[in-house]
């Protein structure tokens, strides 16, 4: 009977308690919004890469209209930020018509509406989107071979980066594995800014230690 009575004297400081909680703000709501996706061939050991090339602009994409390529401030910010983290990570960078880099990366920007599916490759009929050509390998073809779809939903944008593996491109039969995809959601809400942008960049490099030439 005692401890009846102790669990009703609390009652009111409870009931006092939730009156006074609030709904999470704006700020960390679009915390929770932004999500980094990464995966990486477990097969792939990244010590054998040494140095890397990167597009010189931004794949961007508005719902089913054709893409272009842009370079933006913000673009280049992104740009800019993507080979930081592989500098850090001992990979250097080099041109990549004359270079002849291990690794290719591109960066594309889509700005979807509504989304529920996400397969990496639904977007490679959007002409000029991959240019194998741009590292020097004409007739190769881009592989994703080795992870399964991811199910989400897009209500914003979505930026993503792929890690192609040009070092050991004609051993693969003309294809070009990516060996890493980083896919940041949840962006170009009108309140996520540019520094937010870059360090989701950062975190897709630190879920992924593997990524290093040491």
């Amino acid at each position: 009977m005692k401890r009846k009575i102790n669990l009703l004297a609390l009652l009111p400081a409870l009931i006092f308690v939730m009156s006074c909680a609030t709904y999470p703000g704006i700020d960390s709501r679009l915390a929770e919004d932004l999500v980094d996706l990464t995966k990486y061939d477990k097969g792939t050991n990244f010590k054998q890469f040494k140095t890397f090339s990167i597009v010189d602009s931004v794949f961007a994409i508005k719902d089913s209209k054709t893409g272009k390529r842009v370079l933006t401030p913000q673009a280049q910010l992104l740009l800019n930020q993507i080979v930081g983290n592989m500098q850090v990570r001992g990979y250097t960078r080099v041109d990549h018509k004359t270079g002849n880099p291990d690794l290719g990366l591109n960066v594309s920007l889509i700005e979807i509406t509504n989304v529920s599916y996400y397969y990496p490759g639904w977007y490679w009929d959007y002409y000029g989107n991959y240019d194998p050509y741009y590292w020097g390998y004409s007739g190769y073809n881009y592989w994703y071979p080795y992870y399964p779809p991811a199910v989400t939903t897009y209500s914003s944008g979505t930026v993503i980066i792929d890690m192609l593996d040009l070092k050991n491109a004609k051993d693969h039969n003309n294809k070009l594995y990516v060996v890493w995809i980083a896919v940041i959601r949840g962006l170009l809400t009108g309140y996520h800014n540019t520094e937010d942008i870059l360090t989701n960049v950062d975190q897709c490099f630190a879920q992924t230690p593997q990524i290093t030439a040491n």
